[in-house]
Parts: structure tokens; sequence; C-alpha cells
């Protein structure tokens, strides 16, 4: 990662006048291999980079070789001034402290200092002069009238071969030039004979940075681009005039600016760090409540299932007394109705009965009107209206036997009726005991299921209960598939820790084994999710470390190389 911006989404500056930036700095033989290492974009810093330009970097100056040029010069002078040194002293036969310098052996060929013998130098100018941000928005003709001026003016301000490296840098936000310049002086001495010397104050530029600003604003101007403010001119000023000095600009190198900003992100790394462990401690006891809430929340649930089976047990209880009742109720008016059409037919009966003397008088009469009219046959002629009037009796008399007969047949067909209708109300008499029996020994089912139902909902309660508990505490884990085991239930770390017990748990939460399994799923995957996101952010933050780290890591392996090779004592 980097913190750098984009160049595609750089923010342009529009000054009105585009000053040139000519920038110094000490550079020791020593680091030349870490300035090469860079150079040619294998190591260090490269965060600020496009890596996908690089090939479009030139080198203005400079032979392949130029460093190891350098070091071999170094080693040369460094041989020279210490045989020159002893020979002089050795001519003014000043022996003891030619045998002291001999002793000592030879000095790096400079004078002491902090920033070091050579010069680093960057050029450059804004990089909206170009055209924006990036290569793509340059224009060519102002890249090759930068270049041709800035070589123009190298090559001027550093000659005799002080130049010894130039490079044009394309691929990076704004386009520059850094260049190496070695500066020797020849120091003759009587004590010390002809020394040569790394000073880099011969050259007036390198010994006066504002003469070297004036210089470079001089060289740029014919392609519009203007010197620097003259803050040293101005500080200088305003101490003659007695006012508040400015405070004085430190210039910081990107590189150190780089640095700054990776400290500050390896800072704030480690303070979201510990906000991640923070919150993934918050998380788990998150978690640890969800769980706890979870096993209440299916507690509750479970007794309230099983309060609604009670009340829909004893919903059904009411409706099958209701029944056995409406049963009872109907038995008894099937038993009114057959003790009505028993009083009917007993009212049939005796009618018959009031009715049978009177059909068998009936008869007599009939009989003896025949008998009669038989022995008045003889006495027919005489006695013809007698007969007449005997003969209608007759009539009527078998007419009233006809109807009487007719009365008689009617009255059995009742009878019988009555009979069959008897004999249905006892068939639904018994039918309705058969009703009431079965009702009642549905009732007696029902209650018998209910007790059984009660039970079973109080030892799912009590083992829902145990097995909630023992999710809640740890010691039941939900363990999901991997390459090695299978998906189920497992013990956790606050498990009994023998078998026996264990065995004891588990049989006393096998009836609710299956609702335990999917409280604990639900357990499970829902703080698998919440420490997924943490392990997500963690894991972004170690991206970020791990690619700072490879940042930092080739500079730090091309530092430690050079010290196990022993390049800092030295050149090589």
């Amino acid at each position: 990662m980097t913190v750098h911006p984009k160049f595609t989404k750089s923010k342009p500056v529009s000054p009105k006048k585009y000053p040139v930036v000519l920038r110094f700095k000490g550079l020791w033989p020593r680091d030349l291999r870490r300035f090469i290492f860079h150079d040619l974009r294998r190591g260090g810093d490269l965060a600020h980079v496009d890596l996908g330009l690089t090939d479009s970097n030139r080198v203005l100056c400079g032979e392949d070789d130029w460093d190891q040029v350098i070091r071999d010069e170094v080693a040369q002078m460094k041989q020279h001034n210490f045989e020159e040194h002893i020979a002089a002293l050795e001519a003014k036969s000043r022996k003891s402290e030619a045998d002291k310098v001999e002793e000592a052996g030879p000095a790096d060929p400079w004078r002491a200092s902090r920033e070091g013998p050579l010069r680093e130098g960057v050029l450059t100018v804004n990089k909206d002069w170009f055209g924006g941000g990036g290569q793509a928005q340059w224009k060519p003709e102002r890249v090759e009238a930068f270049r041709q001026t800035a070589m123009s003016f190298l090559l001027q301000s550093f000659p005799g071969g002080q130049l010894r490296y130039a490079s044009l840098h394309m691929d990076e936000e704004a386009l520059h030039i850094h260049f190496v310049v070695v500066v020797w002086a020849e120091k003759p001495s009587a004590n010390r004979g002809h020394q040569v010397l790394l000073q880099p104050s011969e050259n007036p530029l390198l010994r006066n940075y504002e003469l070297a600003q004036d210089m470079a604003g001089a060289a740029f101007a014919k392609i519009g681009i203007t010197r620097g403010e003259r803050r040293a001119e101005a500080r200088r000023q305003a101490r003659a005039e007695g006012k508040p000095l400015e405070k004085k600009r430190r210039h910081v190198p990107p590189s150190e600016w780089r640095a700054e900003e990776r400290r500050k992100a390896q800072k704030e790394k480690k303070r979201l760090h510990a906000d991640a462990v923070e919150t993934a401690k918050a998380t788990v006891e998150d978690g640890r409540d969800l769980a706890k809430a979870a096993v209440k929340k299916s507690r509750k649930r479970a007794i309230k299932e099983a309060q609604a089976r009670k009340q829909r047990a004893a919903q059904e209880t009411a409706e099958a007394i209701r029944l056995r009742d409406a049963a009872e109720k109907e038995a008894l008016q099937f038993e009114k109705a057959a003790a009505a059409a028993s009083s009917l037919k007993l009212g049939f009966e005796t009618a018959i009965g009031t009715l049978m003397p009177l059909a068998k008088g009936y008869e007599e009469r009939a009989e003896k009107a025949l008998e009669k009219f038989q022995a008045k046959v003889a006495e027919r002629k005489v006695e013809e209206e007698k007969l007449a009037r005997i003969n209608r009796e007759a009539e009527e008399g078998k007419k009233g036997l006809a109807d009487l007969r007719r009365r008689e047949c009617g009255l059995v067909a009742e009878v019988q009726s009555l009979e069959q209708h008897r004999a249905q109300e006892a068939a639904a008499c018994i039918t309705a005991q058969s009703a009431r029996q079965v009702a009642e020994q549905k009732l007696e089912d029902a209650v018998t299921q209910l007790q059984q139902k009660v039970a079973e909902a109080e030892i799912i309660s009590e083992a829902i209960e145990a097995g909630l508990d023992l999710v809640a505490e740890g010691a039941l884990l939900w363990r999901e598939e991997t390459s090695d085991r299978k998906t189920g239930m497992v013990w956790g770390e606050a498990a009994p820790k023998t078998g026996d017990l264990r065995a004891e748990k588990r049989k006393q939460i096998h009836p609710a084994m299956g609702m335990v399994t999917r409280i604990a799923q639900l357990v499970a995957r829902t703080v698998k999710r919440v420490l997924a996101k943490q392990r997500q952010k963690l894991q972004d933050d170690a991206e970020y470390v791990r690619g700072l780290r490879e940042q930092w890591e080739p500079e730090a392996q091309a530092r430690l190389a050079q010290i196990s090779q022993g390049t800092d004592a030295g050149p090589s």
C-alpha cells in the first residue's frame, strides 16, 4: 500500500510562475550502490513510482561502471595521499611522525564532514509546467526542452568531469533529473606533500547554494522557468532592518516524508490492531451474550410451546366432555322417545281390547239374523216387508262387520308399526350406549395422551434447558465440516472431564438434541460471521503491514549485505 495519490488522481497546482527546483545533498562513496539500486528501481521506497513506465527512464551522463570508477579513484587517492604524507615527513626528517602515519594507515581522501564528500542533486520543476501529473499528460516538446536546458546547465556548472552521472526519471508524478557530482581538489603541502582531496566547496555552485539558484534561474529563463523565491536575501534584509525573521524552511526529502508517513501508518496500524483486538473481545462477549439471549429465548419459546400444548390438551378434554354430555343427552332423548312409543303401544292395545267385544257382538247378531232368515224363507212371501227389513238389517250388519274388519286390520298395522318403531328405538338406544362408551373411551385415551404429552413436554423442556446451559457455558460446540473432520456437535473446553459425566449429560439432553443442535449451529454461525468481519479487518491491516515490510526489506537487506561485506569501513 502507499499513502501517495495515483498519478490519475493528483491535485494540480496552478502557480503564476513555475520556479526551477535545484537541490543538493551530501553523499558518501559507500552509498553509491544504494543510489544505483534505487535509480534502477531494484529496491528502496518505490511507492511513488509507476513501475510500468520505468523503461522510459534515460541515462543522460555516465558509463555503466561510473560508481566503480569513483570508488577506484577514492582508493587510489587514499593510497596516493598516504604515500605523499609519509614521503613529505621523511623529507623533513620527521621520522617518528612518519612512523605514526604509517602505523595509522591510509586515511579517507576528504575532510571530516556530516554530509559526505560527494554531492547528489535533483533538478526539476512543478509537474503542471509539463502538462500535469504523470507521463501521459506531459507535453513532449516541453520534456525535450527541459532535458536539453538541464544538461547544458549541468555540464557548464560542473566541468572537467565533475558531473559523473545524470539520469532522467519519467516514471514518477513529475519529471526530474538525478545527478552525482564529484569534485577533486589538489592541496599541496610541505608537511603532507601533494594531496588530492574530495572537496565539493571548490565548485562555486556547491559552495554557495544561493549562487546555484541564481545560475539555474538564468539558465532556465529562456524556456519560461523562473528562479525560486529569494528567501535567504529576504532574511538578510529583514535582519538588517530589524524585522522579525521568517521561520527558516527545511527541505524534507520525499524519502524522509514517506518514512514519516510510514511511521504514522505503523502507529495507526498498531492503534487499529489494538482497537480490532478490543472489538474482537467485545464481539466474543457479544457472541456469548447473544448465545445466552438465544438460550433464554429458546427456553421461553419451549415453555410457551409446552403451555400451548397443555392448553390445546385442555381444550380437547373440554371438547370430549362436551361430546360425552351431548351423547348422554341424546341417549336420554332416545329413552324418552322409547317410553312414549311404549305408552302409545299400550294405548293401541287398550283400544283393540275395547273393540274386540263389539266385533264379536256384531258376528253373533249376524249369525242370529241369518238363522232367522233361513227359518222364515218359507214365510218370505208373507212377510216380504219383514224380510226386506231383515235383509236391510243384514246388509247393514255386513257393512258394519266389514268396517269392523277394516278397522281391525288398521289397528294390527298400527301395532306392527309401533313394534317396529319400538325395535328402532331399542336399536337407537343400544347405538347411543355404544356411542357413549366410545366417547368415554376416547375421553380416557385423550386424557392418557395428554398426560403422556405433558410428561414428554416436561422431559423435553428439562433437556432443552440442560442443553442450552451446556451451549452457553461452552461445553457443547458446533463444529463445521473440514477436510479431516465431519460436521457435528463436539465437546468444548468447559465439557465434563470424565466419560461418565459426559455420558450422563448426553443422556440428559438426548430428547431435545435436535433443537439444541440447531441453537448451537445458530450461535456458532453468528459468532463466525462476526469474527469473520474482524478477521478480515485484521487481514487487511496485516496486508498493509506486509506491503510496508516488502517496501522496507530490500533496502534493509542491501544495507545488511554492505555491512557483511565490510563496505561501511571503506571502498570495495
